[in-house]
């Protein structure tokens, strides 16, 4: 038990950021520390005060206890902790939904009309659109909140899915280009003709 708490608090330690217990169990699974001592370290670390447990709904959310810091210091790192947390269960939505919109553009042009597939490629732009929008609106009403370093981790995270998109994105033109090899047409007059929109023809912001 003492090997597992040693070990559950370095890892905290060295982390030095919120998890729950299932994400605290998959960093360490690989060392062979089963879920069950994961759980039992965390109440014994929460009970010797090392770490701190806040319920956010019916989830527990375990944070490493700061050094030499105030009842004040320790409410606004829960704030902080609160708020990283709703941000990386909304970047979860997102990169699901991402997935989803993969799966649709993979089956698109194979499985749908030519009216079907104008309109799921306009759906997938409002999507990404819509999604864009939740990211801004993030960094701008938790600019108050996080940490400069959290905000740092927040952007790269936004990166990595901006990066996602750019992919799927490129895999959709490369199946259009593909239909165009064998189409007399230019790609801007087969666009025009089937009613294909792009970024640029409906105001989406550039990524």
């Amino acid at each position: 038990m003492e090997s597992e708490k040693k070990n559950v608090y370095e890892f905290m330690v060295k982390a030095n950021r919120p998890f729950s217990s299932n994400d605290v169990f998959s960093n360490l699974q690989r060392h062979g520390v089963g879920k069950s001592a994961v759980e039992k370290a965390l109440d014994q670390l929460v009970k010797d005060n090392k770490i701190f447990m806040k319920l956010n709904g019916k989830q527990k959310i375990y944070c490493v206890v700061q050094p030499d810091s105030t009842t004040e210091d320790q409410n606004e790192m829960q704030s902080i902790d609160e708020e990283l947390v709703k941000i990386n269960e909304m970047l979860r939505e997102v990169e699901c939904k991402y997935k989803e919109s993969e799966i649709e553009v993979k089956t698109l042009l194979g499985t749908y009309s030519t009216e079907e597939a104008k309109r799921k490629v306009a759906e997938m732009e409002k999507i990404v659109s819509k999604l864009k929008s939740q990211l801004d609106q993030m960094s701008n009403t938790s600019g108050n909140v996080i940490s400069l370093k959290d905000r740092g981790q927040v952007k790269k995270e936004y990166e990595t899915v901006t990066k996602e998109y750019r992919k799927r994105k490129r895999m959709c033109t490369d199946i259009l280009d593909s239909i165009l090899e064998n189409c007399p047409k230019p790609k801007k007059a087969l666009f025009e003709e089937i009613g294909i929109e792009t970024d640029e023809s409906v105001g989406m912001p550039a990524l």
